[in-house]
């Protein structure tokens, strides 16, 4: 009989279907959505760090979104680039000819003509001043005058009496050979009749200045009513109902023409080149903001010095259209040579100030320096309205120029300390 105590092992082979079913149990839900072949336990754990960064950089950036940046200021970087520098100063169109209409007394304003541009003719009433006070006036100038003329009419009666007292005597002095009447008494007659001449002229003059004063008075009642002097364009009122106003004072301008129309402006910030005649602008009137009108500078006035004021640019409007008229307010803008290769900052860098406002500080920025302001000074240059040109030591393009606060709140309390 053979020995079955000692039996090799058996070999148990499992069906391959089995086999590939653990091999599947072996991965993660993971691998099976990813549709990832069968990987090592390293890789698995790998894939999941990945994820795990993924989220949390997805989770940061929508913090990020929601809260905004962490800095309480906004910045953006200096250039460095072209500029073409441009000028705008306010003005106002004005016509050929202009005549400034002055009151010819001082009152109270009653009515003023409802115009404030457009054609006026000779003659019309624009405006009217109560003239009560000058009435007054006339009242005592004309009594003054009826008392200065009754002073010369009796002035005049007694020059009559002393002339034939004195023609009397003297008849009775050459009949009589000088002997009667006396020397003396025939002196005191002439005397007296030379005192009663000079009464006659005094109070003759007195009715004439009291004469000129009533003339002078019934002139200004006449002023009362402000008129038009001639035909033409009125392009200013500087009076308005109710305002109280002075001898001289400018009431109207008035235009005897059109064409030319010019625009005086003063340059306020003079250009670092000076600019000449021919010079080419644009002319945008507040009433048509969007259609530009073509301009030269035809004359610039500088004071002579010292130069308190800046100097004064006047422009001549090219071919203007119908709806220009002289009193329109406009804006002139004036395009100078393009400016290469320089730093620049934007406009509201020039204005942010992160504490108090010093009103005699000198030009600076403030650019951030690790999260914090840091101030460097300035030098300005030319504008284009929204950029400037500066120069300074410790500027670098890139430099993250502050232009504001991100909070409203922070920057009024900052402001007002």
């Amino acid at each position: 009989m053979t020995d079955h105590s000692e039996t090799e092992p058996a070999v148990i082979e499992r069906p391959a279907a089995e086999s590939v079913a653990s091999e599947h149990e072996a991965h993660t839900p993971l691998d099976a959505l990813l549709g990832a072949a069968p990987r090592r336990v390293m890789r698995h754990w790998f894939s999941l760090l990945v994820l795990a960064i993924a989220a949390l950089g997805a989770v940061t950036f929508f913090v990020r979104f929601v809260n905004g940046e962490d800095s309480p200021y906004y910045s953006t970087p200096v250039e460095r680039g072209n500029l073409i520098p441009l000028l705008s100063e306010r003005g106002q169109l004005r016509g050929s000819g202009e005549v400034t209409v002055f009151s010819a007394l001082a009152g109270r304003v009653t009515w003023v003509s409802g115009k404030t541009d457009g054609e006026v003719q000779r003659g019309e009433l624009l405006a009217m001043i109560d003239a009560s006070e000058v009435q007054g006036d006339m009242e005592v100038g004309e009594a003054r005058l009826a008392a200065s003329q009754a002073a010369m009419e009796a002035a005049q009666v007694a020059a009559q009496d002393t002339a034939g007292r004195l023609a009397r005597f003297e008849s009775v002095w050459r009949r009589s050979g000088g002997r009667a009447p006396s020397l003396n008494e025939m002196e005191r007659a002439r005397a007296d009749a030379r005192r009663a001449d000079l009464a006659v002229e005094a109070a003759s003059a007195e009715v004439k200045a009291a004469k000129l004063r009533f003339g002078a008075d019934e002139k200004r009642k006449a002023g009362a009513e402000v008129r038009a002097p001639f035909s033409g364009v009125l392009t200013m009122r500087h009076a308005q109902p109710g305002q109280t106003i002075g001898e001289h004072q400018p009431l109207f301008t008035i235009a005897q023409g059109v064409a030319p129309l010019t625009i005086e402006v003063p340059l306020n910030t003079p250009p670092s080149e000076p600019i000449k005649a021919g010079t080419p602008a644009k002319v945008r009137l507040d009433a048509l903001p969007d259609a530009s009108q073509s301009a030269t500078l035809t004359l610039l006035r500088v004071s002579p010095p010292p130069q308190a004021a800046p100097p004064l640019a006047v422009f001549t409007v090219e071919k203007p259209g119908p709806q220009l008229r002289p009193g329109m307010a406009a804006t002139v803008e004036i395009e100078l040579p393009e400016r290469r290769d320089v730093l620049l900052v934007p406009n509201a860098a020039l204005e942010f100030e992160p504490g108090a406002r010093n009103p005699q500080r000198r030009e600076r920025i403030f650019v951030l320096d690790g999260g914090e302001p840091r101030r460097v000074y300035v030098s300005i240059g030319a504008s284009d309205g929204k950029r400037t040109e500066v120069f300074a030591n410790d500027l670098k393009p890139g430099d993250r120029a502050i232009i504001g606060w991100r909070d409203a709140t922070a920057g009024a309390a900052q402001s007002g300390q």
